[in-house]
């Protein structure tokens, strides 16, 4: 009795979504000055395709979202000319679980390419500078609802991060 009692309550702190820590210093809110924009990636898993949590069913809402916060979103032509070539990645992962209950994590990374400063010939083609994941469960029929509104707020702390740093450059800082 007392296992069961632990497990539920354990399942019932896993349905509420968590976030975790983003990478947000103001060193990684540096990296983000002076790329123009970004270049939105989203991928998924088949758990979350299966569930209905695809990257097409997010994909309008976050291009709008940074539009809307004056963040820059770039083709991917655009970002292959930049020499920073930034992107956007969004990740999801889902497992599914016994009686329709979805594990899921949402991760949301800056990539762009970086030079090491010891041996400046040495180009890293994508080093993450920014990133922040949330974590959450839910019913198989709340997938797609629970999965957007975890990226969402993934996309309002990347939105912060890069309008602190925008905001700072207008200020002359």
């Amino acid at each position: 009795m007392k296992r069961t009692l632990a497990l539920t309550a354990a399942l019932s702190f896993l349905a509420i979504p968590l976030a975790v820590e983003a990478q947000d210093t103001e060193w990684n809110r540096y990296t983000l000055e002076d790329l123009g924009g970004v270049f939105i990636r989203l991928e998924s898993n088949n758990a979350c395709d299966l569930a209905g949590a695809n990257p097409a069913a997010y994909e309008a809402d976050v291009s709008l979202k940074l539009t809307e916060s004056e963040v820059g979103v770039l083709t991917q032509e655009e970002m292959l000319a930049n020499p920073a070539m930034p992107e956007l990645r969004v990740t999801l992962a889902c497992a599914s679980g016994t009686g329709g209950a979805i594990a899921y994590s949402v991760a949301l990374r800056v990539q762009q390419s970086a030079q090491m400063l010891r041996d400046t010939q040495i180009t890293l083609p994508e080093a993450v500078t920014w990133f922040h994941t949330a974590v959450g469960m839910s019913s198989e029929g709340g997938a797609v609802d629970a999965i957007g509104s975890s990226l969402m707020t993934s996309v309002d702390a990347f939105v912060e991060a890069w309008s602190a740093i925008h905001a700072e450059e207008e200020g002359g800082l």
